[in-house]
């Protein structure tokens, strides 16, 4: 009968290292070969890295790390791949890549506070050349108040349209103005936005609160053959 096995529990050191496109989980495990180790994610977005290797006699080595997959990685293009020096590599693309150069993204929100600034200024030059129009129209309706009814009419009826054009033109510029400013505003959330998922991220790879047991559920190898 063979003699029952003994483990000595490894904790592997790990690092999160991101970019632009991806976030990598590097795993270190030196004396670890491929066919020692499973790499698996379950249907709650947790990734589970464990392996186990023969030491001496009846003694053997294991590990078993739990990890949750940042929101915002696309789930099913996970990807692992062991090294020759024993580092296990584990990819996870982003649904969106991020703007990762700082003076990109500081010209973009330029750019569209620019945009804002303009539309606002063309809708208060539309503005005041609205004004215009009425104070003239007004002016043109008292000289012509001893003019005869029919003649009044039409003078009046002509500086209706020409006040609701100058309405309409005023509306459009009003309508450009507000959709600048909200443009603007929803970059400057979607920038503040990925600041705090970066953040929360690196603090959920990092915690070791993050390692719970596992739930039941179907779970899928990951490993890139």
């Amino acid at each position: 009968m063979a003699a029952a096995r003994t483990y000595v529990d490894f904790v592997p050191s790990h690092e999160l290292v991101e970019d632009a496109a991806k976030q990598t989980l590097v795993v270190n495990l030196p004396g670890f070969k491929k066919e020692h180790l499973r790499v698996q994610i379950d249907n709650y977005g947790r990734l589970r890295v464990s392996g186990e290797r023969p030491l001496e006699g009846t003694q053997w080595s294991r590990f078993r790390k739990e990890f949750q997959v940042p929101e915002g990685c696309d789930a099913g293009g996970i990807r692992a791949r062991f090294e020759k020096d024993g580092v296990l590599n584990v990819t996870m693309p982003r649904l969106t890549p991020l703007v990762d150069d700082p003076k990109a993204a500081a010209d973009a929100a330029a750019a569209a506070d620019a945009e804002a600034a303009r539309l606002a200024a063309a809708a208060a030059e539309e503005k005041k050349r609205q004004e215009e129009m009425e104070e003239d129209t007004r002016k043109r309706h008292a000289a012509d108040a001893g003019d005869e009814d029919g003649h009044s009419s039409d003078e009046g009826e002509g500086a209706h349209q020409a006040a609701s054009a100058g309405g309409q033109a005023y509306g459009l510029a009003r309508d450009r103005s507000r959709s600048g400013m909200v443009r603007a505003l929803l970059l400057a959330v979607a920038v503040a936005l990925v600041g705090v998922a970066g953040l929360y991220a690196r603090y959920r790879w990092m915690d070791p609160s993050a390692e719970t047991a596992p739930a039941d559920g179907a779970i899928v190898g990951l490993f890139d053959y």
